[in-house]
């Protein structure tokens, strides 16, 4: 009988744990979820319906600008779905990251020391996110167009930073959004390392960002 009661209390036990990951997967899953929506769906609406001197052209040249900026989430839609599930390195995933937004104008130096930069998927996809994101903001909100990247080892780790000169924010007074919270600071945390974000006004921003190796 006792055989039978601590058989039926490891298999709810078991039950319960099963459960219990089960949710977490699925948390896991909507943030993830929710970060992509925000880091490229949310995106190219915003860019969509945003202002820009191109507005007071033919609509022509409007629909072009659309067409152009549908076919860059499309292409990087399908490089997500063909990309491999193992290797690749961080440094070439980084350049590729700044091609993409040197067609929104915006000019990244990458500064990169002669290092070993192959990750595990997991860390080396999050700080790739964490990087466009933290460069998007740039664009976004720096009044600049100008940013440095520097990827090196430190603490076991690699570390990406972004430095613009831009203008800067009080981080006191001006609450985190989902961008940083979730595309930037969570997703590092997500894979055990960690972001750093420091800004002052007229000061510029600075983005640091490290995973263990």
């Amino acid at each position: 009988m006792e055989i039978l009661i601590a058989a039926l209390a490891v298999g709810a036990a078991g039950v319960v744990a099963y459960v219990i990951g089960v949710r977490r997967g699925r948390a896991a899953e909507r943030a993830e979820l929710n970060r992509y929506i925000h880091d490229n769906v949310l995106q190219a609406l915003e860019a969509m319906a945003m202002r820009t001197p191109s507005d007071s052209v033919d609509a022509e040249a409007k629909l072009t600008e659309f067409r152009n900026l549908a076919r860059a989430q499309a292409i990087a839609l399908r490089r997500g779905f063909d990309e491999p599930a193992v290797g690749g390195r961080l440094t070439e995933d980084l350049a590729s990251v700044a091609t993409d937004l040197a067609r929104d104008g915006l000019r990244a130096q990458l500064v990169m020391a002669d290092i070993d930069d192959q990750l595990p998927e997991a860390r080396r996809k999050a700080v790739r996110d964490a990087t466009r994101e933290a460069l998007r903001n740039t664009l976004k909100h720096a009044q600049t167009t100008q940013v440095t990247v520097r990827v090196e080892e430190r603490d076991g780790g690699i570390v990406v930073t972004t430095r613009d000169h831009g203008v800067g924010f009080d981080t006191a007074q001006r609450p985190r959004g989902f961008g940083i919270n979730q595309s930037i600071i969570a997703r590092l945390s997500q894979v055990g390392g960690y972001a750093d974000i420091v800004s002052r006004p007229g000061g510029g921003t600075r983005v640091t960002l490290w995973v263990p190796k």
